[in-house]
């Protein structure tokens, strides 16, 4: 933290005690002026008391950690008094009291620095003027603009709890991850990258070629089965459904080549098999083997001048 972030952080807790279960008030850094009323400057710091031991009243403060930084505000006169007219009371709050030198604060300010002995309390030296709170009222335009910088302040710390929460949950889930991989390392059951190279080198050694991951591993529209020599993941795909179907990598094999294996055999087969029926085919078209014919009778020739028999082959035209 900066010198002036610890000079801020003191004097919140100089108000706002660390362990005090009701604060009894609202402290709020860097308060602009909301709607650009006044000059535009910033109050450092304003406490806005709610119970009676606080006064009910609005202090403001100007912080100022250097000699050059005070003599700086010296220089623009009027600079604080938007917010010091607004103000019950209005503080300078310096790291070191010698930063101000005798006659050098403002009529009505008051001036405070760390105490040596807490470092929760702030050391008066020099009590600022009170205005009378029955008499004095903040003007809307200070009340607004505080209003306006608690909401900031709500919605920032409102922020910071999802943050801190999604952050806290990210740590838990790496947490459980890492565990995860952990386990499954004790058990054997996730491999570093040189195991996973062997395997690989192993399963291309299996195949014969190489692994070609480049070619379309579904696409079998695309014509690239990889180059001459490798192997892509469609044909690993294809063995893979050929086993599942046939039931073995022999029976697939076979399935997928008897057909093409030995053609030569296969013609001869064929034929071998169309000789063997036509000759069962010839054997049962050939007619059967007609009886011997009887002894013919001995005719009598015809007498002189009488035509012969007829014959029966004779009236069919040879």
């Amino acid at each position: 933290m900066s010198a002036s972030s610890d000079l801020l952080a003191q004097l919140e807790r100089h108000y706002i005690k660390p362990s005090a279960p009701m604060p009894g008030g609202v402290f709020l850094p860097e308060v602009g002026q909301n709607g650009g009323w006044g000059s535009g400057s910033r109050c450092d710091a304003i406490y806005v008391g709610f119970t009676s031991s606080s006064g009910r009243i609005l202090i403001g403060h100007e912080l100022k950690i250097s000699r050059s930084d005070w003599l700086n505000e010296l220089s623009k006169p009027g600079k604080a008094d938007a917010w010091a007219d607004e103000c019950h009371e209005w503080w300078l709050v310096v790291s070191d009291p010698a930063i101000v030198h005798d006659g050098e604060l403002p009529a009505g300010w008051g001036l405070m620095s760390p105490s040596p002995r807490s470092k929760n309390r702030m050391q008066v030296h020099t009590q600022a003027h009170r205005k009378d709170p029955r008499v004095h009222r903040p003007g809307w335009n200070a009340v607004r603009s505080i209003m306006a910088r608690q909401d900031t302040l709500r919605a920032q710390a409102a922020e910071a709890v999802r943050r801190d929460a999604r952050e806290d949950a990210r740590r838990d889930f790496d947490k459980q991850v890492q565990a995860a991989v952990d386990r499954r390392l004790a058990a054997g059951g996730l491999h570093d990258a040189a195991q996973i190279r062997e395997r690989l080198a192993q399963v291309e050694q299996a195949l014969g070629a190489k692994i070609d991951f480049t070619a379309g591993a579904t696409d079998r529209s695309s014509g690239r089965y990889g180059w001459s020599g490798e192997v892509t993941l469609a044909q690993i795909r294809e063995i893979a459904t050929a086993v599942r179907a046939f039931g073995d990598v022999q029976r697939a094999m076979s399935a997928l080549t008897d057909r093409w294996a030995n053609p030569v055999k296969n013609t001869q087969g064929a034929l071998d098999r169309l000789g063997a029926a036509l000759t069962e085919l010839g054997k049962a078209g050939r007619p059967a083997k007609p009886p011997p014919a009887p002894a013919a009778a001995v005719e009598s020739p015809p007498p002189d001048g009488a035509p012969p028999s007829p014959d029966l082959f004779s009236e069919i035209p040879l």
